[in-house]
């Protein structure tokens, strides 16, 4: 029964890396307004690069609930930051939330003007750890850009990590709070790699909402974001906001949609773990 699991969830991620428009998940997104910073490159916009973000974390649960995000631009000093604002229901999931883009200029922003494909990237890597649950996938990064995505950060990154907030990692959500008392998130036996102990990262304020860089390979979307790369959720990101949430992973059976939407790994590969060199948020 693992194994079948297992190789459901494998399933279910190649899936929603087709974007999967077939969604009972949905993310309601409203852009409250704000202005992007003067040294945003690439041409896209923030509501299009929100929703390619929505529909990535709405692609992999089957759950009939719906979470709106209200977003917008702000000058609030850090890349992105997520703000639960109602929460409730059985299981205890958010139900609202605010996600503020910094627009100060402090970061320099790649807006991707096609945010569904990632040609930008020339390297696709993939990292898989037993956190003792068997091999998963922790990591599935694009790295050696070109263009515009050359020397800036991926704002299509930060919006699928705090979305992946409001999916459940954060620390003002209760469910959240009682999950990840003792510092790390156990996945159980009604999900795959069942066994699998999920670190979170500490800081001087105590446990936060972010998977440990120091435990666990390099990538992960709910680490953090890093510049030059794009960031997409991971089996181990999709496992965590599961098991917090209560949420149902999607029919792996499910057809996915013209695969020409994903553009194709080019030098794809695996890396070692290393150490956090990059900034999180």
């Amino acid at each position: 029964m693992k194994a079948i699991q297992k190789l459901s969830l494998v399933v279910l991620v190649l899936c929603f890396l087709y974007a999967s428009d077939a969604s009972a998940l949905t993310i309601v997104t409203d852009f409250i307004g704000g202005n992007p910073p003067a040294n945003a490159v690439g041409g896209g916009n923030l509501i299009d690069i929100v929703n390619a973000a929505a529909r990535m974390w709405e692609s992999v649960y089957s759950d009939t609930t719906t979470i709106t995000i209200h977003f917008g631009w702000a000058p609030i000093g850090q890349a992105g930051n997520h703000t639960l604002v109602e929460q409730g229901g059985t299981p205890n999931r958010e139900i609202t939330g605010v996600i503020l883009f910094d627009n100060s200029g402090a970061e320099s922003f790649f807006l991707d003007p096609t945010p569904e494909s990632n040609e930008e990237y020339r390297r696709r890597t993939e990292e898989y750890q037993d956190l003792g649950g068997g091999l998963v996938n922790v990591a599935r990064v694009f790295s050696s850009p070109t263009g515009d995505a050359a020397g800036h950060i991926d704002l299509l990154s930060v919006a699928v990590h705090e979305i992946g907030h409001a999916m459940g990692m954060c620390a003002a959500n209760t469910a959240f709070i009682a999950t990840a008392a003792q510092g790390v998130i156990g996945i159980p036996g009604d999900l795959p790699y069942a066994g699998t102990v999920i670190p979170l990262a500490s800081n001087n304020a105590g446990i936060t909402s972010h998977i440990d860089a120091m435990q666990v390979a390099y990538g992960a979307v709910m680490q953090g974001v890093g510049g030059d790369e794009r960031r997409i959720p991971s089996e181990l990101d999709i496992l965590a906001n599961a098991q917090i949430s209560g949420l149902t992973l999607a029919d792996p059976n499910a057809q996915p949609p013209n695969p020409s939407r994903v553009s194709p790994a080019r030098g794809a590969d695996r890396i070692k773990m290393l150490a956090p060199t990059r900034r999180g948020y």
